[in-house]
């Protein structure tokens, strides 16, 4: 079975729990698995969601059909909105998060998940779980490298993981209050990973380059993403982080 990242386990095993209860006793059959699928569209989620629980099912070997993805425009924040959120950060926590999720271009569960010995400060790189379970060496950047100095040097915890127990969906919480009270509706943290890629292309970085930061396999994934939306403006937006 294809190795997959924590984050997805994690969400899968949500599926995979919803759909017992689903069941409520009845046998787990593909048949079952269609109706349950069919009971979730019903009640109006969306495609990708759908997709999401069908691949879920089909790790506890249930052949069901999962919809294609359909592939939205990624949604960004301009460089003035990222500020203001690490500026009005009402904790060490959180502002940490922020600026390591935006520096490194990193999915959120990539950051979350990460551990002491995953740190490599001397060189401002920290290894991450990337999709499928794959481990690669990730630039933090001069202020994600700052940030977590801090950061390790003020927390409290034995844990060897860099944010110990925070979940996802604690940081979601946090951070969404945070972007309405900074004025930023419909956030979600990975705006933060999208808005660093599209400034990177704004201040005139190649394809090559943006796809390796952000950890995809194939240049052409990271251009069928970011790629519709022209960098029409540059320079200004590459601050040093």
């Amino acid at each position: 079975m294809k190795k997959i990242s924590p984050g997805s386990e994690s969400l899968y095993r949500y599926w995979q729990t919803r759909f017992q209860h689903w069941l409520d006793g009845r046998a787990a059959t593909t048949e079952a698995g269609e109706a349950f699928l069919a009971s979730l569209e019903a009640d109006g989620l969306k495609r990708n969601t759908l997709g999401c629980a069908a691949r879920a099912l089909r790790r506890i070997g249930l052949p069901v059909p999962a919809p294609s993805i359909e592939m939205g425009e990624p949604k960004y924040l301009d460089i003035d909105q990222v500020k203001r959120l690490i500026d009005r950060a009402p904790s060490l926590l959180e502002r940490t998060i922020l600026i390591v999720t935006f520096s490194s271009a990193a999915r959120i569960s990539e950051v979350l998940n990460l551990e002491l010995s995953d740190l490599e400060l001397d060189v401002g790189v920290a290894t991450m779980t990337r999709k499928g379970g794959r481990r690669e060496r990730v630039a933090l950047g001069k202020q994600g490298t700052e940030a977590l100095r801090e950061w390790l040097a003020k927390r409290q915890s034995r844990s060897k993981r860099v944010f110990m127990d925070y979940t996802y969906r604690d940081v979601y919480r946090m951070l969404k209050k945070l972007a309405r009270q900074a004025g930023i509706s419909d956030f979600t943290p990975h705006h933060l990973r999208h808005s660093r890629v599209m400034q990177l292309r704004q201040a005139g970085r190649e394809w090559s380059d943006i796809s390796e930061i952000a950890g995809h396999t194939k240049v052409e994934t990271t251009i069928k993403i970011y790629g519709r939306r022209k960098a029409e403006e540059r320079a200004n937006l590459l601050v040093d982080f």
